[in-house]
């Protein structure tokens, strides 16, 4: 998933590693920059849809261990392509120079429509669900009112302000987690007098293949918790020793986020009784509330919000930077080039896209096709994401890149390889088998990375096809 945190990556390939800029990223500010991605609206969201799925707390925890190791494993695969190209541009870059320009140019393409306005979409609707609770939410107010209202206050502001909001969201990244570590010492500190509920008589769905499905299906959403296990490769070229560095911080960001997320969710799904967790969309919010009362249940409402607000207003103000240097770069339309000003048209491009695909899903829900708008948001999110990262960390396997990647061992060819099957079959598992009131809803899932690679595939016909004729861009 394109890196939030960084607003001046260079064009893809642009920069060797005997060319770096004045300001690099040592281990200790990728390491961070690795957290700061992966920490978002996922894990604050995603467990009250796994606990309904799967039907315990020790499964859910399964489920994020599983998803933990997967994300290692795909740290480990990203590390080795790093090591064979180590320079900015992520799936856009190895795609282009491993595969074909074409496939960069999907990577790019789902930049646009899920790494960064999908990920600003569902980040603005958790900010909907934390910041007005529904007994809070007046009648007159309409469902995404506020997360529709949020992506376009960010984009505008953006527009006008390159600048706006720096510092803002730096204090709140500080402020998020600071109360994440008063949230867990308070969850610590009532481990002997709280009623803990860890686990539940005869949990549903039962062993077998039906059990199997509803984790294969939790893992896909878990996955988006952990999307920015990767950010680190975006700022390659801005790392000394990016060969070394670089690997080395995306697994220690992706280990030390991997044990956040477990003691979190160790709270979130033992703190209340399972009908108070199951399927809500706010379940840090009611943990904290049946762990600490009103004012713990605020302070987390409160630091979520702000951080789901930062987390849309930065995407809002560095993605459009991805889609005009693939404009300098000739394979995006050049009203979107920097060199001509086209920043405020991309940051427009980009609310559209998020705001369009906010009132998709409440589409889909009017007519039955999904319960909630954030759970679409996750699924398709998750599997877009997931399948672009299995795809780009598979190059790995072509025999002119194994020919190249002359560190490889068997251990790292094993955690690529579990990555790449990993994630590939759960997403299978998630299309053939997953139903919702008894219907199969499978297809309905991928349904949404299709639409985007079929889309892509148009406007590589339409305007980035002309480009690959001539020099590779990347």
């Amino acid at each position: 998933m394109s890196n939030p945190d960084h607003t001046s990556d260079p064009a893809p390939g642009s920069r060797d590693e005997n060319s770096r800029p004045a300001t690099t990223y040592g281990l200790p500010s990728l390491t961070l920059l690795v957290i700061a991605s992966m920490v978002g609206a996922g894990v604050f969201t995603t467990s009250g849809f796994t606990l309904g799925a799967v039907g315990s707390p020790g499964r859910v925890m399964l489920c994020w261990i599983i998803g933990g190791v997967i994300a290692m494993c795909g740290a480990i695969g990203y590390g080795r392509l790093a090591q064979l190209l180590p320079q900015s541009g992520g799936e856009y870059l190895f795609l282009s120079r491993h595969v074909h320009p074409f496939a960069g140019f999907l990577a790019g393409w789902v930049s646009l429509t899920a790494g960064f306005s999908g990920a600003i979409a569902a980040a603005a609707v958790a900010f909907e669900k934390y910041a007005v609770p529904d007994n809070l939410r007046p009648e007159w107010l309409p469902d995404d009112g506020v997360a529709i209202c949020l992506v376009l206050l960010c984009a505008v502001a953006h527009g006008l302000h390159a600048s706006t909001g720096r510092h803002f969201q730096n204090a709140v990244v500080v402020v998020k987690l600071a109360a994440l570590i008063a949230f867990l010492t308070v969850a610590a500190l009532k481990l002997p007098g709280h009623a803990w509920q860890p686990s539940v008589e005869q949990p549903s769905p039962e062993f077998g293949m039906d059990l199997v499905t509803a984790i294969a299906t939790s893992v896909v959403w878990i996955s988006l918790s952990f999307a920015g296990f990767n950010a680190a490769i975006y700022v390659a070229s801005e790392s000394p020793k990016a060969k070394t560095i670089v690997p080395l911080a995306l697994l220690l960001g992706t280990f030390l986020v991997t044990v956040l997320y477990l003691l979190l969710n160790a709270a979130f799904v033992t703190a209340a009784p399972l009908p108070d967790l199951v399927w809500k969309e706010d379940i840090a919010a009611v943990a904290a509330a049946a762990i600490g009362g009103s004012k713990l249940e605020v302070l987390v409402r409160f630091a979520v919000a702000l951080g789901l607000l930062s987390s849309v207003s930065s995407m809002i103000m560095t993605g459009p930077r991805v889609y005009s240097q693939m404009a300098d770069d000739g394979v995006f339309p050049q009203m979107l080039s920097a060199r001509r000003s086209g920043i405020p048209k991309s940051i427009a491009l980009q609310a559209l896209v998020a705001v369009c695909l906010i009132l998709l899903q409440r589409l889909f829900i009017q007519y039955g096709l999904l319960t909630s708008t954030l759970l679409g948001l996750l699924i398709y999110l998750s599997t877009t994401l997931s399948l672009t990262s299995a795809c780009c960390v598979a190059t790995l396997f072509l025999p002119a890149v194994r020919r190249r990647d002359t560190r490889r061992s068997a251990a790292k060819e094993f955690a690529s390889a579990l990555y790449v099957v990993a994630t590939l079959s759960a997403i299978l598992l998630l299309v053939l088998n997953h139903e919702a009131d008894g219907r199969p809803v499978g297809l309905w899932h991928i349904a949404g990375a299709a639409a985007t690679l079929a889309s892509g595939t148009i406007a590589w016909c339409a305007f980035g096809k002309q480009a690959a004729d001539g020099p590779n861009p990347a």
